[in-house]
């Protein structure tokens, strides 16, 4: 009797171990960390047309869809939902166990920054929020109690005025190139390729638009 119900146990614990599976560990095509500490890990996703992924689990995240997506998403339980979404779109997820499948004609790549539940930094004051003190630049897409997303964007030579930010990861969603003023007087480069991403340690700065071009970014900031 003992080892009918070891069996039967068995039988139920197997599968479901199999389908809470690490995505870059099970589907190393499609997933692939891009940056990762005790805070978040970062995750690229890339589908080529009409291609399907295989059962696997994410933490809560943040999705930042870098290309316009149409996909379907098979649950363990057999059911679907189809899913849409449009570049530049930001959406945040809780952790689930799902099978992704691109059923469009076309690519797409999405960003997701996943969240490790650890603190990260007290929150700033009024006096330094970039959303109050420049809200030109600086608009809220998402809020909950785990992150706050910001699109930052920035005109050609655009300067913003000081403020700060706490943790976070920032996205890029083009090629941008700007500069640092911090606190202290000192000044540092930075920016990066159009679907990079970086780890943003929290400071109060200003920054500087030294591109040719409007600039775009995606930041995600840890509560």
């Amino acid at each position: 009797m003992r080892k009918i119900l070891f069996s039967a146990v068995l039988c139920l614990v197997v599968p479901l171990a199999a389908i809470a599976q690490d995505s870059t560990e099970v589907d190393a095509e499609h997933y692939k960390v891009l940056l990762e500490n005790d805070q978040v890990r970062v995750v690229g996703v890339s589908y080529n047309a009409k291609e399907k992924s295989i059962m696997h689990s994410h933490l809560a995240n943040v999705a930042v869809f870098l290309d316009d997506i149409q996909a379907k998403f098979t649950f363990p339980d057999g059911k679907t939902t189809d899913v849409t979404a449009k570049a530049g779109d930001v959406q945040f997820s809780e952790a689930l166990t799902h099978l992704p499948e691109n059923v469009s004609d076309k690519p797409f790549r999405v960003i997701l920054v996943e969240l490790k539940g650890k603190p990260a930094m007290a929150k700033l004051s009024a006096s330094a929020d970039p959303v109050e003190v420049d809200p030109e630049h600086h608009k809220v897409v998402l809020e909950n109690d785990q992150v706050r997303v910001l699109r930052v964007n920035y005109q050609a030579k655009a300067k913003t005025k000081q403020h700060g930010h706490p943790n976070g990861v920032a996205i890029f969603m083009t090629d941008t190139n700007v500069r640092f003023h911090l606190a202290d007087g000192k000044t540092r480069d930075g920016g990066g390729k159009r679907g990079e991403v970086l780890w943003a340690a929290g400071e109060n700065h200003i920054i500087e638009n030294t591109g040719a071009g409007p600039a775009e970014v995606i930041l995600v900031e840890l509560k």
